[in-house]
């Protein structure tokens, strides 16, 4: 795609971005009463359009990801770019779907609309060789390893399934030039950290924990092993520039046994290098930032929906969700 051709997709994706709620909406998020409140809340936004089919609200949030997708799909016109992001659907469907044939045996469950692979053949790969060898590279070593673990803990199945969606990130958007190539990596980091603090302790944790770590952070998976053997994990994130805070959040995290803070910290970074990726208007930046904002914004929605539904303060909210 030309430098002009990105210019006039871009100019595009500034009219969707409208939609992304505004920082009064979620401080009327964070004040509602309860559940009810948030879902009158956001019939008054972008999603009531998606609401008025009376569609459960997960189901709501989940096609408005979608829907964020196929506008991409439509602008852009770089093939390589939009199959690399829209893989990122399929992995998600593959999580749903081998997941729950790992822990329940059946693969009823709800989907997003196909990406690149079609759904039936993700349901079928699982006991079909033929079919799970017309699946991409990354997606048979993961689709084997489930197989072995079947039965095992949830935990370790999404752990298998985090290294996927790693793998699928850092192949495309990491070839894209800084900051969205940057992405993958970033996201990677935050995650070892955050997954190194809360197995700091266990048995065996060294072993436990450099299974559960993913690689292509900033640091390798042995540098963030032995630093949690020795209790520096904070200081070996604070070398990572730009990551200060999120050390400081981290340390923060070991005195109080809570990683809330982390996490928004975290999700700021992410919101932060989204927010650059979208001034480049001669690069598919704006594209990418835009469905990646809309899958943060859904999150942030799904936490809080959640935290309005068991009673959580908005205080404690605050604390996890970097928005308002």
């Amino acid at each position: 795609m030309a430098g002009s051709s990105y210019a006039y997709a871009s100019g595009r994706v500034s009219g969707l971005e409208g939609s992304l709620l505004s920082g009064r909406i979620w401080h009327q998020l964070f004040a509602a009463e309860d559940r009810a409140d948030v879902l009158r809340i956001l019939g008054e936004t972008w999603y009531g359009s998606l609401m008025q089919d009376e569609k459960d609200i997960d189901e709501v949030l989940r096609s408005s990801v979608s829907r964020a997708e196929e506008e991409l799909a439509e602008l852009s016109l770089d093939d390589d770019f939009t199959n690399g992001i829209i893989l990122r659907r399929d992995v998600r469907n593959a999580r749903y779907i081998w997941k729950s044939l790992a822990t329940q045996g059946t693969d009823q469950v709800d989907t997003e609309p196909h990406g690149i692979i079609p759904v039936e053949t993700l349901a079928r790969a699982w006991s079909d060789p033929g079919e799970a060898e017309s699946l991409p590279a990354e997606f048979i070593i993961c689709l084997e390893k489930l197989q072995e673990m079947k039965g095992r803990p949830a935990v370790e199945l999404d752990n298998e399934l985090d290294k996927l969606a790693a793998s699928v990130e850092v192949s495309n958007l990491g070839k894209l030039k800084k900051p969205l190539g940057s992405l993958p990596s970033v996201k990677i980091e935050l995650r070892n950290f955050l997954t190194a603090a809360r197995n700091r302790g266990e048995e065996n944790s060294s072993a436990t924990l450099e299974k559960a770590l993913l690689h292509g952070g900033y640091h390798s998976v042995d540098e963030v092993v032995e630093a949690a053997r020795m209790n520096r994990l904070s200081s070996l994130l604070e070398e990572t520039v730009g990551f200060e805070k999120a050390a400081k959040a981290l340390e923060e995290g070991f005195e109080t046994g809570s990683f809330l803070s982390y996490q928004r910290e975290s999700d700021l970074i992410t919101l932060d290098l989204l927010e650059k990726a979208s001034a480049d208007m001669f690069s598919p930046g704006p594209l990418a930032a835009y469905v990646l904002r809309r899958e943060m914004e859904v999150a942030h929605l799904k936490m809080i929906t959640a935290g309005k539904t068991a009673g959580i303060d908005s205080r404690r909210l605050k604390a996890r969700v970097p928005r308002g």
